[in-house]
């Protein structure tokens, strides 16, 4: 019978209700945002209030019926001349013939150019109108927007109007969100209308006519949508800045800022300085929209890098998409000047081939581990608002057709992005959270297992402690008693004795729980002569099949304040490392003083068995605090010694001599001996 094994673990709870709720009401709230936004690309009605007709200039006009006006995209029916004298006045444009203004069926779009475009369109009015009408012109950010209105024949203006974010609020005739101006009521006749435009940002053109009551309707829907977005944009990016700074992950900060960015780059667009604050200062919404436009294009750069982990898999690529980053930042300084026309024509399609390349090497990763079921959410999520994003984009460059679609997918996209990483953010902070307890759990556990050493060191140290002091005693009693016997029996047992008494020592330095709590060793300094406890040490370690030698060079009155049982124990490790290659041969001992305070002890360690294996181990061992399972395996010794040469104020060298193998090399402070010191003025007498 086959069992079912779930992929969480068994302490994981289940879904609330509330939960489930919360989930239910995000998806009602994101298809309430939708529909609201949705608002935005709703095609004009099927009835049209501009039928076409024949104008007196021969060519095709439109005729605006005065009953029943309703909402209708002009866009289609205009036609576009480009300037890039940017010199020609508007009697000089007049005065055009019609054959140089051209029509396009999609929406004009010129990239980011500072060339001045003209746009012309004809007007027929079969009878006076009797309800005002209403002209949209998007996009918003727009620098400049000039409206003139002629009736054919005559030279002079009827009507004109001063539009765009660069003109102050105050000359503007509506002073909300969006550049709207009123028609006058016109009279029965032919009319012809010229738009003149100057931007620094993409330049493209949507004109559409309201009748004022579904002009206030879609600006309130459009306006709310606006709010909520920004609303929730902020209230995300908060949160996530806020939850990066708690868990000190830079990338989820990043991402944060990304999304306060984001979110305020389309309301900007959507007009919200232009009819929240109403600025009368002429460049304050084209330089935040600007700079705030630029933010988000670097910090997209770094979002990605960290999501590709290009750190760890290319540090010189990571390095160049940094700098990369940084380029962009630099743009900010010229937001409201040309040179944002410059950022717009390189930087904004490299930034789209830059994004495109990141798609796709996010898609490797996914095919490299196509059961990581993260890296697919990921791709879900990153890839259709990227393709969004990189569709605009190249829109706005005028590089591909401008549509309504093109133009208006981006936002549900972003939309969409927003509440799919928020449900991803949400597995991840439970995982985090499951990954919390996890590490409690275990901090518990190391705790008592600490305590549980601390017990059992205590517990082993009383149980060395009490053999070794019957071994002294019984050593003491029996040097009483055979005080006749023979010097080689009595000089055994106070080698037993001697013995005895550094093992003590060692169990007072390495069993002890305060050398465990601080790390430290616990030392019984005295004044030594090197000479003589060097001769002594190889008197107690030297043996028939493998003896020990030293020689002393210049060393007679030099003394050490050392921890004889210690630096004793050190030592023999040292020597039982050379031994190890040795292979019975006696080991040759040096004591050397290297210079004024510094006395040298130097071990050889050669032998066919020491390759570049053991050497890396032996180093290892020596000079890394953090030592790999092998070295800690196979030279322990050696890690102590360096720690008993070190609370000394030593050191231990390793010096290579090539064909003839390693030296281990201790150095100890030292000092002349108090009575050399005293003789010496005499003898320079």
């Amino acid at each position: 019978m086959e069992k079912h094994i779930s992929p969480y673990p068994s302490n994981t709870r289940q879904p609330t209700v509330r939960t489930k709720l919360f989930w239910y009401g995000l998806a009602v709230f994101a298809l309430l945002v939708t529909g609201l936004l949705g608002a935005n690309l709703q095609p004009a009605s099927a009835q049209q209030a501009i039928e076409p007709v024949q104008t007196s200039t021969g060519r095709t006009g439109f005729k605006l019926v005065a009953r029943d006006l309703i909402p209708t995209d002009l866009t289609s029916q205009i036609r576009w001349y480009v300037d890039k004298s940017r010199e020609l006045t508007l009697s000089e444009i007049v005065e055009l013939p019609d054959s140089v203004f051209i029509k396009d069926e999609n929406i004009p779009s010129f990239g980011y150019t500072q060339d001045i475009i003209w746009y012309q369109l004809d007007i027929t009015v079969e009878q006076q109108l009797i309800q005002h009408a209403f002209l949209e012109v998007q996009p918003t950010y727009l620098n400049f927007i000039d409206l003139y209105l002629y009736r054919v024949g005559r030279n002079d203006p009827l009507w004109r109007e001063n539009l765009g974010d660069n003109t102050p609020a105050s000359l503007r005739p509506y002073q909300g969100r969006g550049q709207i101006a009123p028609l006058p009521m016109l009279g029965k006749g032919n009319y012809r209308m010229y738009i003149r435009v100057q931007t620094n940002s993409a330049n493209f053109m949507r004109l559409k006519l309201w009748p004022a009551t579904d002009l206030i309707s879609s600006l309130t829907y459009r306006n709310l949508a606006t709010n909520i977005f920004f609303g929730l944009a902020m209230t995300l990016g908060i949160a996530y800045l806020m939850l990066g700074a708690i868990a000190r992950d830079f990338t989820v900060e990043i991402y944060g800022l990304w999304i306060i960015a984001i979110g305020s780059v389309v309301a900007l667009a959507d007009g919200l300085i232009l009819g929240e604050i109403r600025p009368e200062m002429p460049r304050l919404n084209d330089y935040v929209l600007g700079v705030i436009n630029i933010v988000t294009h670097a910090a997209t750069v770094f979002l990605w890098l960290y999501i590709i982990d290009l750190q760890k898999r290319r540090p010189i690529l990571f390095a160049i998409g940094c700098v990369y980053a940084l380029v962009i930042s630099c743009f900010a300084f010229g937001a409201a000047h040309s040179l944002y026309t410059v950022f717009g024509t390189y930087i904004v399609p490299s930034h789209s081939l830059f994004m495109s390349i990141m798609c796709l090497a996010l898609v490797k990763q996914v095919l490299d581990d196509h059961r990581n079921w993260l890296l697919w959410s990921y791709l879900v999520v990153l890839a259709f608002p990227t393709a969004a994003a990189v569709t605009i984009q190249l829109t706005h460059t005028g590089l591909i057709a401008a549509t309504p679609f093109r133009l208006g997918l981006h936002q549900f996209t972003i939309l969409f992005h927003m509440i799919a990483m928020g449900i991803l953010m949400a597995f991840r902070l439970a995982h985090m959270d499951r990954e919390r307890v996890s590490v409690t759990l275990l901090a518990k556990e190391t705790t008592t297992l600490v305590e549980e050493q601390r017990n059992l060191i205590s517990m082993l140290s009383h149980e060395f402690r009490t053999p070794l002091a019957v071994i002294q005693r019984s050593a003491e009693m029996l040097m009483l008693r055979l005080t006749e016997r023979s010097p080689d029996v009595q000089d055994r047992l106070r080698r037993i004795q001697l013995q005895a008494r550094k093992l003590a020592r060692l169990v007072d330095v390495f069993l002890s729980k305060d050398g465990i709590d601080d790390q430290e060793f616990s030392l019984a300094r005295e004044l030594v002569s090197l000479d003589r406890f060097m001769n002594e040490f190889v008197a107690n370690t030297t043996r028939e099949d493998a003896k020990v030698l030293v020689t002393s060079n210049g060393t007679e009155h030099l003394e050490a304040y050392i921890d004889e049982t210690l630096i004793g124990l050190a030592i023999t490790n040292l020597v039982e490392t050379s031994r190890r290659f040795a292979h019975g041969k006696p080991v040759h001992v040096q004591l050397n003083r290297h210079s004024e305070w510094l006395a040298e002890i130097t071990i050889p360690c050669f032998g066919p068995e020491l390759d570049e294996d053991e050497i890396k181990l032996i180093g290892d061992a020596l000079f890394r605090r953090e030592m790999e399972v092998k070295a800690l395996r196979s030279a322990l010794g050696l890690h102590i010694s360096q720690r008993i040469v070190d609370a000394h104020g030593g050191s231990i060298k390793l010096r290579d001599r090539g064909k003839e193998g390693i030296e281990l090399c201790l150095l100890l402070p030292c000092e002349e001996a108090i009575a050399h010191r005293q003789k010496q003025p005499d003898s320079n007498a």
